[in-house]
């Protein structure tokens, strides 16, 4: 869940940072998109297999270069204590990430970059151990999502859909792949491949999602089995956990993870609900949305207005995987495409596939609020439930397109026009003498006339004509 402030400055101040919808890796010149190859590499499926891949007692010493605002790196570092807390049994440690010190032989650099990617377990070359490097790049990449993604990558961990049963569970689309992308959907054969003796997870956070370096938004992956997710980075599941406890055979017995500080969240007190119900149809609206793909993505405005300053929470159900998009005030998606929104949500940080958020208005005020979905031509019903200190009131905005006016020349007629004659309208003789419009004399005054004595011109002689 994601909580701005609005108040009177013009710019509203996030509590959070918003997320980003891009949620497959595609980070140009990374193998599968986010995975950094070593030189050499022997790519082995679910994990890599080698007795330098795992980091010694899961202890992964870490080094965060400069770039990042302090609230970036709490992020980043709130990811690792996420993973440290899921994967610990009865609060004994199983992976724990910790500043790198100078006695550290190899160790994982963090930093700012191009798009988000990872080396898969520790790196080595030609038997030598090398620090590899994880990019987050910062707007896009900070959210706790994908940095536990990226950090999978570094303990070890390959994407799901490698597996050598994925065809049992999956069907791939060549067509629809990106031309020179096809490598991204290797898949390994047992020989390969090690899956750990664990069921395949389609909501693993490793899982590519549906349109994974479509070429037109249309699926690359889809799931065999009906109505399933794929593709959600926001929680690990039971499988990614087992996966950890398997691959560093972590037990009951051992170090008491150390304490951590919990951040303070923000309280909202809400007292009054308010629900709006709509659908996305093929009749809707169609637009590009903001870091989407493709263009043909069905969308409804709404405008949200509350009459009192406070917290209030925006919760979406539906059976389509949402978007939303935010913009303070009011908004035409149709001529507004330059103004920048204050926030944008895709999916619940919580078991959800639906958006989610918080805005605390400092007065009363409007925000406009554009429900789309994560993919482009999806349609489906959704509901969104406010609450807050006062009532809510959403106002569908139905936006009527501006035709313009086209001349259309008219032919001219192939044949003159023909005189028809009119008869002379009968009118009584009476009528006909007297005129219509009396007339009125208008008295012209009259002015006296002044003589002007003319110049006497001096009188010249003409010769007479000479006759022959």
């Amino acid at each position: 869940m994601f909580i701005i402030v609005v108040n009177s400055n013009p710019s509203p101040i996030f509590i959070s940072p918003p997320k980003t919808n891009n949620k497959v890796e595609e980070t140009p010149g990374a193998f599968e998109g986010d995975i950094i190859l070593p030189p050499q590499s022997l790519l082995r499926g679910l994990t890599r297999i080698g007795s330098s891949v795992q980091w010694p007692d899961g202890i992964v010493p870490y080094e965060i270069m400069p770039g990042y605002q302090a609230e970036q790196e709490a992020i980043i570092i709130g990811a690792m204590r996420k993973i440290e807390s899921l994967t610990a049994i009865n609060n004994v440690r199983c992976i724990q990430f910790r500043p790198r010190d100078v006695s550290d032989l190899y160790y994982t650099i963090i930093q700012d970059g191009t798009g988000y990617s990872s080396p898969v377990g520790r790196q080595t070359n030609a038997g030598v151990f090398i620090n590899g490097t994880v990019t987050l790049q910062y707007p896009g990449c900070i959210d706790v999502g994908r940095i536990m993604h990226e950090l999978f990558h570094t303990l070890g961990f390959y994407h799901e859909q490698s597996r050598p049963d994925r065809d049992n569970y999956l069907v791939i689309y060549p067509d629809t792949i990106q031309t020179g992308m096809s490598h991204n959907f290797l898949k390994y054969d047992n020989t390969a491949a090690d899956t750990l003796n664990s069921s395949y997870d389609y909501s693993s956070i490793m899982h590519y999602e549906r349109t994974a370096f479509s070429k037109n938004g249309s699926f690359t992956i889809e799931p065999l089995q009906p109505n399933t997710e794929i593709g959600q980075r926001y929680k690990l599941t039971s499988t990614d956990i087992q996966h950890i406890h398997l691959f560093y055979n972590c037990t009951s017995v051992g170090t008491i993870l150390p304490s951590t500080t919990t951040a303070t969240t923000t309280t909202i007190s809400s007292s009054i609900n308010k629900q709006y119900n709509s659908e996305l149809t093929m009749g809707s609206p169609t637009y590009t949305r903001m870091n989407g793909f493709g263009t043909n993505y069905y969308y409804e405005q709404i405008e949200v207005t509350v009459s009192i300053a406070g917290v209030y929470t925006f919760k979406c159900t539906s059976v389509i995987d949402t978007f939303a998009t935010i913009y303070g005030g009011s908004y035409n998606a149709s001529s507004d495409r330059l103004k920048p929104p204050i926030l944008v949500v895709d999916d619940e940080s919580d078991d959800n596939w639906e958006f989610s958020f918080a805005i605390n208005f400092g007065y009363p005020g409007i925000i406009t609020v554009l429900v789309t979905a994560y993919s482009p031509g999806v349609t489906g019903a959704y509901t969104i439930d406010a609450s807050g200190p006062s009532n809510v009131n959403f106002v569908q905005i139905i936006l009527v397109p501006q035709h313009s006016l086209q001349l259309i020349p008219v032919p001219a007629p192939q044949h003159p026009p023909q005189r028809i004659p009119v008869p002379p309208q009968q009118l009584p003789l009476q009528q006909l003498l007297e005129p219509q419009n009396p007339l009125q004399l208008i008295q012209v005054p009259q002015l006296p006339l002044q003589l002007i004595p003319a110049p006497q011109l001096p009188l010249q002689p003409i010769p007479a004509r000479q006759q022959l």
